[in-house]
């Protein structure tokens, strides 16, 4: 009788941890940052602009034409844009990023968890940014200087960098702060 309440006792216990088993918001649990960059904006940029990945060292891309790039030319156009951004892989733990590279357009969203002590460095690198955005359309295009002036640049709780620089970015940085939780 001993042996079945100590087994019924286990098996309860065994049964509560695992019904509260999923890892809670902020835990550390690996966040998905291109999938999250992706979601938040719309289809034509996805169609448009390849999302970059940096982790760990190794180059990725998805959406837009990232499925036709050669390993080559993956680095080569990821490490253009993040040297774009004002960011050096040593910045960076792990990063989510798309940009235009055409001076016609003020667009750039990034997701950065910056490296161990380089969280000012990533804040000030992409505050560059936006400000050679700003100075760069000032007097060339007024709606993509006011996309610029407009750009969100926080650091949320979790210690990502979130820039946002595109128009409608309060609903974008939204979308991608609720994914971060």
């Amino acid at each position: 009788m001993k042996r079945f309440i100590a087994f019924s006792l286990t098996l309860c216990l065994a049964l509560g941890l695992a019904a509260c088993g999923g890892a809670p918001a902020g835990s550390g649990a690996p966040k998905d940052y291109a999938a999250a960059l992706s979601a938040a904006r719309p289809s034509a940029d996805n169609d448009a602009y390849p999302v970059f990945t940096l982790k760990d060292g190794a180059w990725g891309a998805s959406g837009a034409y990232a499925a036709d790039l050669s390993e080559e030319d993956l680095q080569t156009q990821a490490s253009l844009a993040l040297q774009s951004l004002g960011l050096a892989a040593e910045d960076v733990q792990e990063a989510a990023f798309s940009l235009s590279l055409m001076n016609v357009q003020a667009y750039g969203v990034a997701i950065v968890m910056p490296a161990q002590n380089r969280t000012g460095a990533v804040k000030e690198a992409l505050q560059a940014y936006i400000d050679g955005q700003k100075a760069a359309q000032q007097n060339y295009l007024p709606d993509q200087y006011a996309i610029a002036k407009a750009a969100r640049l926080e650091t949320l709780k979790t210690g990502e960098v979130v820039l946002v620089m595109r128009d409608g970015q309060n609903d974008v940085y939204s979308s991608i702060e609720k994914a971060l939780k």
